[in-house]
């Protein structure tokens, strides 16, 4: 019975750090797209304010030729990148999406925080510590749902980010990762 229970707190201890890793993740991943969303919104800023201050350069002898073709590829670019900007940066209800991603696993780690506790601290029964825990695991299939149609990357330096922080929490929690 002991190895049985040693085999659920195993079970329980990866849970516990893949839900806390998820949620650093996460929580890095909508600062980078929030950050991408800024530099596009700047860019385009940019983009336009140049495009529209050099109009005047058209009545200008000698300089209108070649500041109507540039003025044209601003244009152009600005459309391209109003065309495409979905598919760059993040849009609000994607964002709102990925916060209440992160809440969920919040709250998922939590629940599984409190039963890891309970089980260090021999409060339950081995057959209370399965039922819990394979509760709690059916508790996941909104939180996959959700994650999956959100189409989260992989980004290393937001990976590493989320694997620095979860690992630091854990350390000082449980002083064993």
């Amino acid at each position: 019975m002991d190895n049985e229970r040693n085999r659920i707190k195993e079970l329980l201890w990866y849970e516990l750090v893949h839900a806390k890793y998820w949620e650093q993740y996460i929580s890095r991943y909508i600062s980078h797209k929030i950050d991408w969303r800024k530099r596009f919104n700047i860019a385009t800023v940019i983009l336009s304010i140049v495009g529209a201050s050099t109009w005047k350069l058209w009545a200008v002898p000698g300089i209108g030729a070649w500041a109507s073709t540039i003025i044209f590829c601003l244009v152009a670019l600005l459309q391209i990148l109003s065309a495409v900007q979905k598919d760059i940066v993040v849009d609000n209800s994607t964002l709102q999406s990925l916060i209440k991603l992160r809440t969920m696993y919040i709250a998922y780690f939590n629940k599984l925080e409190r039963l890891f506790i309970d089980v260090e601290n021999k409060n339950l029964s081995p057959v209370d510590i399965e039922n819990q825990y394979f509760s709690l695991r059916e508790t996941v299939y909104p939180i996959e749902e959700l994650k999956d149609s959100l189409n989260i990357r992989e980004l290393r330096d937001v990976k590493k980010g989320g694997e620095k922080e979860a690992t630091k929490y854990l350390n000082s929690r449980y002083c064993v990762v």
